[in-house]
């Protein structure tokens, strides 16, 4: 499958709400790394796993799953907040489609970009849905201004 790129994903006040539901309302901890054995010193950044069966989750992956008219189950779902400096490592994913949705609102250019090795860079766009098969080596880049949030749905095909 190749990348597809969906921008205006969800509808504005569904954004709006994810933006600071996200950025200012639920709990994310220091610590996660691309890579579980990258060099501590790179630091990582923030993450906080997600319950499939809360109802906002649960649209968002029934969104998901109409969206690109796919059979998919759901592996797992979580959000990564980057700061400046704390970039990914290149790594591959478990399942078969990694689906990332950027929440939050970020400089133009190519700060905080998604970079799939051998592929492109993907600037950084609110309401932009990125879906891409999960053994492409892939990072996500920091912002250089403001978080960087993204939610990660990690799938598998079923049918």
């Amino acid at each position: 499958m190749q990348t597809k790129v969906i921008d205006n994903w969800l509808e504005p006040h569904l954004v709006q709400f994810l933006d600071g539901n996200l950025t200012f309302e639920r709990p994310h901890w220091f610590g996660h790394r691309s890579v579980e054995d990258d060099t501590p010193k790179r630091g990582g950044f923030y993450n906080h796993k997600l319950e499939p069966q809360e109802a906002l989750n649960k649209y968002l992956f029934y969104k998901l799953v109409k969206t690109l008219n796919m059979d998919l189950g759901l592996i797992r779902m979580y959000f990564n907040v980057q700061w400046k400096g704390m970039n990914g490592s290149f790594h591959d994913d478990d399942g078969d489609l990694t689906c990332l949705y950027m929440a939050t609102k970020t400089l133009p250019g190519e700060e905080g970009c998604l970079e799939i090795k051998d592929e492109k860079k993907y600037q950084f766009v609110q309401n932009r849905l990125i879906v891409f098969e999960s053994k492409k080596l892939h990072r996500g880049m920091a912002p250089e201004k403001g978080p960087r949030i993204t939610l990660a749905f990690k799938t598998k095909r079923t049918g």
